[in-house]
């Protein structure tokens, strides 16, 4: 077919049929999006925001460890040496010893051991005309005689006639060489008491084991480390004055005179810690006794306190540890058994009793609540609050009762 012969409305109609179909589509996409926005939307939840994950969550709080129980322990215990005296001297001497307080306690003590001394010389100058034979009269032979009877560890019998009795005869030979007691040599005084306390350390082991009786040489055990304690510090004054006295006088070195003070000072603290050891061996082992164990506990304490003031002593201050347990023990005790007082004044509607017993409960457990550290004195603090909250009952029983017997009037 000849291009002349294609007519011109064809392609008119092509583009008219191409804008019909643009005209169509155009339609269709406006239906679809008017479809689009007719449906619901799907819900999206929104969470409000807490305060949990406004703020970073809190962690849980971790039970103190071993060692913070320990170190708190310790706050507690060197606050309350710090309330302790911190001077050794007549009137500490005087409150804290029990049998040797001045130092005519302790020239009583030692007439007894001269007594014991010259009675057995006398016997012993009749055995020696019996037998006509010289016998040793050298004070070191009698000190040899008494380590001999320490060594064997023999009867109670024993150890009262070889070691008591020999050093007994002991000093009353050396304080005749030495013309008065004053003048008898440190290093034999310390042999003296050194020996008898060993003594007792053993007659106390014996007594344990044989009949059970923990205090039976107790007394003596105490007074005769309280003379040791007591004969040092004497000396130790002497010196001093005998210090000062040629400081001011003739101006000479007192070097040698300190030197020996520092020793003997020394020797102080060594018969103190002794002391409070054994006290606090007696409170421990005292379990029927309340008031008997509770003094021995704060007889340790003291002393052991006084220790730690003079020397700083570590040992004297794991012991004290202990000592501190026991006190807080027998406070809570005591706590409780007023507690338990005070319930059976109110029974019987005793105000006054009531009153007095609630009052000593509440101290009590105060105080042992200051001495306690982690479970124990969470522990504590616990029965405290029901105290409290039952002290407040009574006290509005009580109140109630009054207002009563008032209207009634």
């Amino acid at each position: 077919m000849s291009p002349k012969k294609i007519s011109p409305i064809i392609p008119l109609a092509v583009g008219v049929l191409f804008i019909c179909a643009a005209v169509v589509g155009g339609v269709m996409v406006v239906l679809e999006k008017g479809e689009r926005e007719q449906k619901p939307k799907p819900t999206v939840a929104v969470q409000a925001p807490t305060r949990e994950s406004a703020s970073p969550p809190v962690p849980a709080k971790e039970p103190p460890s071993p060692e913070d129980l320990r170190q708190q322990a310790m706050r507690i215990l060197l606050a309350r040496i710090a309330e302790t005296p911190t001077e050794l001297n007549e009137e500490w001497l005087g409150q804290y010893l029990r049998y040797i307080r001045a130092e005519a306690d302790l020239n009583a003590f030692f007439a007894e051991y001269l007594a014991l001394g010259q009675a057995r010389s006398l016997k012993y100058q009749h055995a020696q005309k019996a037998s006509k034979k010289l016998l040793p009269q050298d004070p070191r032979y009698f000190l040899g005689q008494a380590t001999s009877a320490l060594h064997a560890r023999g009867s109670e019998r024993i150890l009262i006639k070889g070691v008591k009795e020999n050093m007994a005869q002991a000093l009353h030979k050396e304080q005749e060489e030495a013309e008065g007691m004053e003048n008898v040599d440190e290093a034999f005084m310390g042999s003296f008491f050194k020996k008898l306390l060993r003594m007792y350390e053993l007659l106390e082991e014996n007594s344990e084991g044989a009949s059970g009786e923990h205090d039976r040489w107790l007394e003596e055990h105490v007074r005769t480390l309280e003379a040791a304690v007591m004969d040092r510090y004497v000396r130790v004054q002497r010196r001093l004055k005998l210090a000062r006295d040629k400081k001011e006088g003739t101006k000479q070195s007192i070097a040698g005179q300190l030197f020996r003070t520092d020793i003997l000072e020394k020797t102080v603290t060594e018969n103190l810690l002794l002391l409070g050891k054994v006290y606090h061996r007696a409170a421990v082992k005292e379990v029927t006794n309340m008031e008997k164990h509770r003094f021995y506990a704060d007889q340790a304490f003291y002393i052991l306190s006084m220790i730690y003031q003079r020397a700083k002593s570590g040992e004297a201050l794991n012991v004290m540890r202990d000592v501190n347990e026991i006190q807080r023990n027998y406070l809570y005790q005591l706590g409780r058994r007023s507690w338990k007082r005070a319930q059976l004044a109110v029974s019987a509607d005793d105000s006054a009793k009531a009153d007095e017993y609630f009052f000593a409960a509440t101290r009590r457990y105060l105080q042992a609540t200051a001495q306690s550290v982690g479970v124990r004195r969470d522990s504590i603090a616990v029965e405290y609050a029901i105290l409290k909250k039952e002290i407040a009952g009574w006290k509005s029983r009580d109140r109630g009762a009054d207002v009563r017997t008032a209207t009634q009037q």
